[in-house]
């Protein structure tokens, strides 16, 4: 039976036809204006990391223990699953264009109380202040690409932003690091604020109206059982495998190499991650359920490889390792919203925030699971959670997913 395309599906192709969004909006500016979208997921999801590379410095200067800096992740993660679905119910007739705004509004009010936080408690205030917005963020930011994608390229759209996202961490992460070992966190902070108010302007300048979309009735009055919870649980595995492994990433090069290798494993996950992105991009609008499923057959392989490469202390294969989660890891944001959107196209909205809060569980979960493995004294651990979530998620997305999206 052939799967499901884009291209193909009445809803979505009698929407674009008639898109309000796309209408007196030339191709040039919806470029720019998938650019600017672009653009502000890597400024987001810089902040959102922010920490990761400069620990030590923040905890030196506001006197606090460095484990309790790494905790901002966690806080940030937690209020994201929380107040996503809510917020996304309580602004659902709101234009989607001043939506989007106030969320870079409330990322610069966060910047600008981490940049001047005198203690750890203001610095949280900070963090909260962006989280709190961070989800809607997420959640619009997908659907407003489609709406300005042409007919039967939603995944190309998604890619776009996925690719400002991926960029964020292969690019953004190191360079705020190394703005903040040059000045300063605090500098680096400001660094960031500036780039916040250049995306404002650039979705000021491109993003043309979006009123909310009421949610469609269902077609020929049927309503059908829908994908989507299959799916969560889907997207929950195969999210929670990348992450027991991608937590512990830089400790499995550590052991099967030495630490100057650390750096160049990362960039590495980094440079074929964006690889990952753009084959999905390509991909994903013709072939949805395959390249989803091609995804969890990556991770497993990943997991394998590494497997065999702690077994044999192979420095070489722990690389080939390396590309292949990075692949897999890359193309999964893209994929994985595609697949969302078309099973909710009825609510893509409610369909996107429904896969926020499950990447973030996943994101939580992966990193639990892997501490827990690590904990233990079973770094081999990580990649065995891999390779059997991962394996999970093909099974799901395979008997439960499937019948339903044909």
């Amino acid at each position: 039976m052939t799967e499901p395309t884009k291209s193909t599906t009445p809803t979505e192709s009698a929407t674009s036809a008639a898109s309000p969004d796309r209408a007196g909006h030339p191709q040039k500016l919806q470029a720019l204006s998938l650019a600017a979208l672009s653009f502000a997921a890597f400024v987001y999801v810089a902040f959102e990391m922010f920490s990761i590379g400069l620990i030590s410095p923040m905890a030196r200067d506001l006197g606090v223990s460095e484990g309790r800096i790494g905790l901002l992740m966690t806080v940030y993660a937690g209020l994201v699953a929380v107040v996503t679905i809510p917020l996304m119910a309580a602004t659902g007739n709101v234009n989607r264009r001043p939506l989007f705004l106030a969320t870079l509004g409330f990322l610069l009010a966060g910047i600008v109380l981490q940049a001047t936080a005198p203690n750890y408690f203001v610095l949280v205030a900070g963090r909260v202040t962006a989280a709190f917005t961070h989800g809607l963020f997420w959640s619009i930011v997908n659907p407003m690409a489609t709406r300005l994608a042409p007919p039967g390229q939603m995944g190309r759209a998604v890619a776009a932003v996925s690719l400002g996202s991926t960029m964020s961490t292969v690019v953004g992460a190191p360079l705020t690091t190394g703005i903040g070992n040059a000045i300063g966190w605090r500098g680096a902070t400001w660094v960031l604020g500036a780039a916040t108010i250049v995306a404002l302007l650039l979705v000021v300048r491109t993003l043309p109206s979006m009123p909310a979309r009421p949610v469609e009735p269902p077609q020929d009055g049927k309503t059908g059982r829908s994908a989507i919870p299959s799916l969560v649980f889907y997207l929950t595995f195969a999210v929670t495998a990348v992450f027991a492994t991608f937590t512990y990433l830089a400790l499995l090069i550590e052991t099967t190499t030495s630490p100057t290798w650390v750096p160049i494993g990362l960039s590495v996950y980094g440079v074929f991650g964006l690889l990952g992105v753009i084959a999905a991009g390509r991909g994903v609008d013709r072939r949805m359920l395959r390249v989803n499923g091609l995804d969890t057959v990556l991770l497993m392989a990943a997991a394998a490889i590494g497997l065999v490469a702690l077994q044999l202390g192979s420095g070489a294969l722990t690389f080939v390792m390396v590309g292949v989660l990075g692949v897999a890891a890359g193309a999964l944001p893209t994929a994985g919203t595609t697949i969302f959107m078309h099973a909710g196209q009825r609510n893509q909205d409610l369909a996107s925030s429904i896969y926020v809060v499950t990447f973030q569980v996943g994101i939580a979960s992966g990193s639990a699971l892997g501490a827990a493995a690590v904990d233990a004294g079973h770094l081999g651990g990580t990649l065995l959670l891999t390779l059997v979530l991962s394996a999970a998620a093909l099974a799901t997305i395979a008997l439960f997913s499937r019948p339903r999206l044909r």
